[in-house]
């Protein structure tokens, strides 16, 4: 059995097997974990095979949506969906302070509280 040797042909192999498989109806693996603390919440995203360059996050109003797209390499307007996630943000959420940041293989988006909305507040009382 002879091996390829042409590494570059391999990857472009891969990656157009990717691209078939994707359009024929299969998906990226994806898992989605989001925990809630004190100051705010995290959307942590893993899916296996997507480059950060794949990934957009897109806020609208208070819907974040989460997607990965992939390009074919040789025709570039070629694409397909890897994966779709849409959420509705609570209005506890800052929307102006939210951020993601790839590492490590995985998409944090980091959704900060407003500073002190859990704290009680007394209100005074206007007199007339």
């Amino acid at each position: 059995m002879k091996l390829i040797k042409d590494k570059e042909f391999l990857r472009n192999i891969a990656h157009q097997i990717d691209l078939l498989n994707t359009l024929g109806g299969g998906v990226s693996e994806t898992y989605v974990d989001i925990k809630k603390y004190k100051k705010g919440a995290v959307i942590n995203v893993w899916a296996a095979g997507v480059s950060p360059e794949s990934f957009k996050v897109v806020l609208h109003n208070n819907q974040l949506t989460l997607f990965s797209v992939l390009h074919n390499e040789e025709n570039p307007q070629m694409a397909a969906p890897m994966f779709n996630r849409t959420f509705i943000l609570p209005p506890q959420v800052d929307l102006g302070r939210i951020e993601a940041v790839h590492e490590d293989g995985q998409l944090q988006v980091r959704l900060p509280y407003y500073e002190g909305i859990n704290q009680p507040r007394e209100i005074q009382i206007k007199q007339q």
